[in-house]
């Protein structure tokens, strides 16, 4: 009873309440209270959950040819020394013994690697073991921005070298530019004076946590397969950096009072608190990515757990939108949409969007060019193209990959079928795309416009 009249409370007073009119406090708040809901669910459901586990186990396999990668990387630099260190205050949760202990076995295997004694096969399969948590990470990232479309392998491998190579070096770079700068003879004067000196030492005490925010916003603003905000990527940032730093405090006191463990489990206690502090990690990660989802998506926060459907023919009625729209820019010898525009234009989700777009690209209408950002322009003339061409490819779309089983014959059916399809061709039989994109009267007839005036709360 409890659990259903607090449902029934959230219901009425956080979702179905209309605060567009409230003072911009009131919005604020309950902005904040929706996402953090959301959040509680998207844990509850247990997809981040399985995401993570499934980040645990292909991170035991990609440790050490990662770390290999990165040191031979940082060696070049000068800053390898300091991968040992940085290794083991990563682990500082586990336990002073435990973490150091882990640290040295995994510096020590990277030390052993020898690409003469493993071979092309071994090697290869490293480096596929990199590549494949790369790959994970990148699909839990778009899992949760709600990205259909993958990145091509060239693009994939471009990102995941740039990520591979600038993000440890940028990280050690920082680390021991930090320890040059406080070691100046000027910075021993300023630490001199009392109110500096604080400052100064305040500031170190943050650098760490700073540089961990930093390297949380350099993935959730590169990683996705969508353009992301620097706003929403340092909203997640701030927020995982901090359930980070709460993490490793109260790990580090359950790791402090977890004797009992070693006793039942001798030595493989370490490798348990090992597995369960990644797993941590992976899902604090996963969270931050949530967050600045839901910051750069505030339509989607105003959806709540609401699931958009777009049937077929919705479906077909957005995509002839999104085909005036285009026509109008393109015959305009204007630039094409970005996804952002289109969003912008219909207020909707940009899934809801991107849905659309990747049928509109899959039936060869739409292409994506290569500009960043990404925009859509026509790939096929439409002059001789017609909308009933474009709804019957839209009808029979089916995505990559994917079967679609056979009927058992039915003649009667599968002439009804046949005859609805062509009365819907006969009604815009002669209506061509280019006609499509100018008509005046076409935004008034689809709605789209008038929709999308309506402010949301």
């Amino acid at each position: 009873m409890l659990i259903a009249r607090i449902r029934e409370l959230e219901q009425r007073y956080i979702w179905e309440r209309d605060y567009s009119g409230e003072p911009f406090w009131v919005r604020g708040s309950v902005h904040v209270i929706r996402t953090l809901i959301l959040l509680i669910h998207d844990f509850l459901d247990g997809d981040l959950n399985l995401r993570a586990m499934s980040l645990v186990y292909t991170t035991l396999l990609s440790l050490v040819p990662l770390l290999a990668l990165s040191f031979s990387i940082l060696k070049g630099f000068g800053v390898h020394n300091r991968l040992e260190g940085t290794l083991q205050s990563y682990l500082a949760p586990l336990g002073e013994e435990k973490g150091a202990q882990i640290a040295e076995n995994i510096i020590g295997f990277v030390d052993n690697m020898n690409v003469r004694v493993l071979g092309a096969v071994g090697l290869a399969f490293l480096l596929y073991t990199v590549i494949s948590l790369m790959q994970k990470i990148e699909g839990a990232f778009n899992d949760v921005w709600r990205v259909e479309q993958q990145r091509s392998f060239g693009e994939r491998f471009t990102t995941f070298i740039s990520v591979l190579t600038i993000g440890p070096l940028l990280v050690f770079s920082a680390l021991a530019l930090t320890g040059s700068v406080m070691n100046t003879a000027a910075m021993s004067y300023l630490q001199s004076i009392q109110l500096v000196g604080a400052l100064i030492k305040m500031l170190a005490h943050l650098a760490p946590f700073i540089f961990i925010i930093a390297a949380f916003t350099f993935l959730y603003a590169f990683i996705p397969n969508t353009r992301v905000s620097i706003g929403a990527a340092f909203a997640g940032g701030l927020v995982a950096g901090v359930l980070w730093e709460l993490l490793s405090f109260a790990f580090a006191y359950f790791a402090s009072g977890a004797s009992k463990y070693q006793a039942i489990y001798a030595t493989f206690a370490s490798v348990i608190f090992f597995l369960i502090w990644l797993y941590m990690n992976w899902l604090i990660l996963l969270v931050g990515a949530s967050v600045a989802f839901y910051r750069q998506h505030p339509e989607v926060v105003y959806m709540g757990r609401r699931k958009i459907y777009l049937s077929p023919a919705f479906t077909e009625q957005l995509a002839l939108s999104i085909l005036h729209k285009v026509g109008k820019r393109f015959y305009a010898a204007q630039p094409g949409y970005t996804l952002r525009g289109l969003v912008e234009a219909y207020r909707m989700p940009s899934f809801a969007i991107e849905h659309v777009l990747v049928v509109l690209a899959g039936i060869g209408i739409l292409t994506r060019t290569g500009d960043d950002p990404t925009m859509y322009v026509p790939n096929v003339p439409f002059e001789s193209t017609t909308v009933a061409e474009v709804v019957l490819a839209i009808a029979d779309y089916q995505p990559e990959n994917t079967y679609q089983p056979e009927l058992p014959p039915e003649p009667a059916i599968a002439e009804l079928h046949q005859q609805l399809a062509q009365g819907r061709q006969a009604v815009v039989d002669q209506l061509s795309l280019k006609d499509l994109a100018r008509s005046l009267e076409f935004d008034a007839v689809v709605g789209f416009e008038q929709a999308s005036e309506t402010p949301a709360s």
